[in-house]
């Protein structure tokens, strides 16, 4: 895999435009990947980014990725410092307790008479109330069994990646859908290595290509 970390130019309108709108954020970073079918350069390319707080010198944006991207293909004056690719490997142990960031779009599948529909609703209580069958913490601990590691510590900052809302289906297109999201910091046991490298590799969570679902680790101190 490979780590870059982009600081975005705060001169450039193209940048600053992307900012406000992650998913066109995602396809600006698909230049960097030499693909036929730059849609899918997401899945193809296992690309998966993060948006940091950013500064007055410009805003990080972290990509991870299971090819190496060619950032001097990106806008000029787009991003005014780039670090790596950097190529890594993770080599996690049981019971070994790492930092972790995690900015994820928690959600629940609607049921109808039972059955799992394709819509989805977001998590936006941290825990189960007034008839909600689970919280966003829940749906943490679940995702956490399924990717091999528990979760010892964690905070929790809830957000809206949208706040613009809109009359009529018409004017919602797929760039501009609302996401709620959750940003968690805390420190995770592994309990499965290779289910969490895999967690890593993939993301965890719906709605990648808005810059969901990359799960960061760093030794715990």
């Amino acid at each position: 895999m490979y780590f870059s970390k982009l600081t975005l130019n705060p001169r450039s309108e193209r940048a600053q435009t992307d900012l406000a709108s992650p998913y066109e954020l995602h396809r600006t970073l698909s230049k960097a990947f030499d693909d036929p079918e730059p849609e899918q350069h997401r899945a193809r390319h296992g690309v998966l980014f993060r948006i940091e707080g950013g500064g007055l010198g410009g805003v990080p944006v972290l990509v991870q990725s299971a090819t190496a991207p060619e950032w001097d293909r990106l806008p000029r004056g787009y991003a005014s410092r780039i670090d790596g690719p950097k190529a890594f490997e993770l080599a996690p142990h049981v019971g070994q307790r790492l930092r972790f960031r995690l900015v994820a779009n928690p959600v629940r599948r609607v049921r109808i008479d039972g059955k799992k529909h394709p819509r989805r609703l977001a998590l936006v209580h941290p825990q189960a109330k007034d008839g909600i069958e689970m919280g966003y913490l829940d749906w943490l601990g679940r995702q956490a069994e399924t990717s091999g590691f528990a979760v010892v510590d964690v905070a929790d900052a809830p957000f809206r990646l949208d706040r613009k809302r809109r009359v009529g289906v018409e004017e919602i297109t797929k760039a501009r859908i609302p996401h709620f999201g959750v940003r968690f910091d805390g420190v995770l046991r592994v309990t499965d290595p290779e289910k969490l490298v895999e967690a890593v590799r993939k993301g965890i969570g719906p709605a990648k290509a808005f810059g969901f679902g990359l799960l960061s680790l760093a030794p715990a101190r």
